[in-house]
């Protein structure tokens, strides 16, 4: 028997060596193909047991690609693993399952996730293929032939992602091997109630908004807080009516995985995208979303300080930006330690830098922020190696009850500009 053969689609060479390397351990034929027309030309030269198709491409991208190949009978059924960067949301989700994928793996790939994946339909590429060649032959009996049957639907309700159906009052009919080890079940889940195995105040009014959509005809998708025994995990959940054999509404089908891994991805991408690379301190967005968060509850008790350096530019001209970006890391050291330890200090452009107090007496803090602000650049910066003095500019806007983030920000930075021209203020109040 030949060897089974797995389709990459991706644009960029990197990508396919390192996919390449994850699939090494496999005996497989691998093909490969750096475009969405390449991919279709190879399909129909070649029978293949699963492929992982990259979404964004130019030209032909992932979901045409995947489109194109369920209007064919040859590649209709063959099994598509969605590789992308793009957020694992709603849309791409349902766009990707209409097209005809399986799975989503998401950049950076896992390599035991995409091993495992993988191996399920390396696996059901294989006991098809020996089913096909016991029908030729007949040489199998029924029994066996059944088996193989069995055997492939097993593989197929045990991909990972946990299977459950449910009747219409929302009690569970069936459930995968998967769906009981995501929710930590030993015994049998049938004739439970979904809403036991949910978490928290909002599981009945879930459960209860996912019957009613479903019972429709719509689907519904949304991120809810299911138990595993003593634990709680974010359930990632996908539910579609589930029709009878004379297609009328039955129940729901209900595809979930524990999202934990990917939250815990998405906030260290989001953390990484609100700081400043140069000196560590938060940006001008992780700033607006931190008071965007703060403004509604707190505001009464916020003051913003927006800071801009004087003299800042004949640093850069006179020393170079080497010594200019040195310059920057000690100016925000300075403004660490003399922030308190639940204020936050960001850097929102190249000279200005911004500091969120929250205190009881947000007025009265902010005074002695600046203060001190203004005597710590009394002091040179880098007397080692050059002697430089920088001045600063401080405006201050307290927050008040119905301030959103753009009124306070402008605020602050007016009072800064009036700070400036005045020459003869520590800082000034908006």
């Amino acid at each position: 028997m030949s060897k089974p053969k797995v389709l990459v689609v991706d644009d960029n060479p990197a990508n396919l060596l390192a996919l390449e390397a994850l699939l090494d351990d496999f005996d497989i034929e691998l093909l490969q193909a750096s475009s969405g027309e390449e991919a279709i030309s190879l399909l129909s030269e070649h029978t293949v047991a699963v492929m992982l198709l990259d979404v964004q491409m130019p030209g032909m991208d992932g979901y045409e690609v995947a489109e194109a190949m369920q209007r064919e009978t040859h590649t209709r059924h063959v099994p598509i693993i969605f590789v992308t960067a793009i957020d694992h949301n709603v849309q791409h989700v349902l766009r990707g399952y209409a097209s005809g994928a399986v799975d989503f793996l998401t950049k950076p790939i896992d390599a035991t996730v995409l091993q495992s994946k993988v191996r399920v339909f390396l696996e059901l590429d294989q006991k098809g293929r020996e089913l096909s060649a016991a029908n030729q032959l007949l040489e199998q009996s029924l029994r066996e032939v059944e088996r193989l049957k069995h055997h492939n639907e097993l593989l197929l309700r045990s991909i990972g992602e946990g299977i459950l159906s449910l009747d219409r009052r929302g009690n569970i009919i069936f459930a995968n091997p998967a769906a009981h080890t995501l929710l930590g079940e030993t015994g049998s889940l049938t004739g439970a109630s979904l809403i036991e195995r949910l978490a928290g105040p909002a599981a009945e009014r879930s459960v209860a908004d996912l019957l009613a959509q479903c019972l429709q005809g719509n689907s519904w998708t949304q991120t809810v807080s299911a138990s595993r025994g003593s634990v709680n995990f974010p359930a990632q959940i996908i539910a579609t009516p589930l029709k009878d054999d004379k297609g009328l509404i039955a129940g729901v089908s209900i595809a979930f995985q524990d999202g934990t891994e990917y939250q815990r991805r998405e906030s260290a991408l989001r953390a990484e995208s609100e700081r400043d690379p140069l000196t560590g301190l938060v940006n001008r967005r992780g700033l607006e979303r931190h008071l965007q968060r703060r403004l509604p509850y707190g505001a009464n008790r916020t003051a913003l300080i927006y800071i801009d350096l004087n003299n800042f530019k004949p640093v850069n001209d006179q020393y170079g930006h080497r010594m200019g970006d040195l310059v920057l890391k000690e100016v925000a050291e300075r403004f660490n330690s003399i922030a308190g330890t639940g204020d936050l200090v960001a850097r929102i452009g190249g000279d200005e830098f911004c500091i969120v107090i929250s205190h009881d007496t947000p007025k009265e803090s902010a005074s002695a922020v600046a203060t001190n602000l203004y005597n710590a650049f009394s002091a040179p910066l880098l007397s080692d190696e050059a002697n430089i003095r920088i001045g600063i500019s401080v405006g201050i806007a307290i927050g008040k009850e119905g301030d959103n983030v753009e009124k306070l920000l402008n605020a602050a930075d007016m009072a800064m500009l009036e700070c400036k021209r005045s020459e003869d203020e520590q800082f000034r109040f908006a």
